[in-house]
């Protein structure tokens, strides 16, 4: 009879906990009392983490899944300054922004954000910095506006986008050197309620409405200087969409095409592709944060507003099986 330790030279191990991550791995965990195997992601997949505190959509993110910040947003009477701090199961309420507002942009991480525009009834230019305890608001943008995109860190950030005064979707680029902005280069297409990803000299701008009505799926890069349509844009079209990433590996999620959605799509710098699993609640205008591995969504609007969170694990992610006998 062939055994395991005859075709592999070695015996399953018996272990009280599961062992450090190892590809093809088999292991008898004699706790839970079942055969595990170590063994990679062939699509992504959403669980559901800790709810927010405070339910609200058009919210904004910065930080990785483990470790995130979100900001601002609209409760579904008032906008909101609130802030809350994820630890990779729950929402903590923290110091709250010094001016409420929603569909802002923002970048960073949780202990070093930067919120800039947003909606407080006019469109707003105002930009606040967290670092870690509190929000301080320093230099505004130079054109005022909402649904805007982000990438980039606090000290080095863009912003594209959004709707404006009088223009309604625009394509103004603004670069943060950590002090101001500057107007930079335009977009090739105005729009507003886009997703954005990656750094201030490779970001990544997907999605949102080009005019009232017209839900798009065109995608574009920048290389620090300017920005270039890409052949291909996403799957499927739509606006109040958000992603995590960077320029060349980034995930797109939720939006309205025009019905909400959970649809998830993954680029890998060239192209976007259909994930399989969509995300558990259909939603648009969802706070985000992380990246194409392990992006993190929360809030948004499913109807009504939510304050759930879920959280993304990407293709090729580490999993542990556990082997049936049945």
């Amino acid at each position: 009879m062939t055994t395991y330790k005859g075709i592999n030279g070695f015996a399953v191990q018996s272990v009280a906990t599961d062992p450090i991550f190892d590809e093809g791995q088999v292991w008898y965990n004699n706790v839970s009392y079942a055969f595990k195997l170590a063994t990679l992601t062939t699509s992504g997949t959403w669980a559901a983490g800790g709810n927010m505190n405070t339910v609200r959509a058009y919210v904004t993110g910065a930080g990785i899944q483990t470790a995130a910040l979100g900001f601002g947003g609209y409760t579904g009477t008032a906008s909101t300054a609130a802030t809350e701090a994820y630890n990779g199961a729950s929402w903590t309420s923290v110091n709250s922004m010094n001016t409420a507002r929603s569909t802002m942009g923002g970048t960073g991480t949780q202990t070093a954000a930067l919120g800039f525009g947003g909606y407080v009834g006019p469109r707003s230019a105002a930009t606040e910095s967290w670092n870690g305890t509190s929000w301080t608001t320093v230099n505004s943008l130079n054109t005022a506006r909402h649904d805007l995109g982000g990438a980039g860190i606090q000290t080095s950030s863009l912003a594209f986008g959004g709707n404006a005064p009088g223009t309604g979707q625009t394509n103004i680029t603004e670069s943060w050197n950590g002090t101001s902005w500057t107007t930079v280069n335009s977009m090739n297409t105005a729009r507003f309620g886009l997703g954005g990803a990656g750094l201030q000299t490779a970001a990544l701008g997907f999605g949102g409405t080009s005019s009232p009505g017209a839900r798009i799926t065109a995608t574009e890069l920048w290389n620090g200087t300017s920005w270039t349509n890409n052949p291909t844009g996403l799957n499927t079209a739509r606006t109040s969409i958000t992603g995590a990433g960077i320029q060349t590996l980034a995930v797109a999620f939720g939006g309205a095409t025009p019905s909400v959605t959970g649809a998830t799509e993954l680029w890998n710098g060239t192209s976007w592709t259909t994930n399989p699993n969509s995300m558990g609640t259909a939603r648009s205008n969802i706070g985000r944060a992380g990246t194409q591995a392990a992006a993190l969504a929360f809030g948004g609007v499913s109807p009504p507003i939510i304050a759930a969170t879920e959280e993304f694990t990407g293709p090729g992610s580490p999993v542990t099986q556990t082997i049936t006998t049945s």
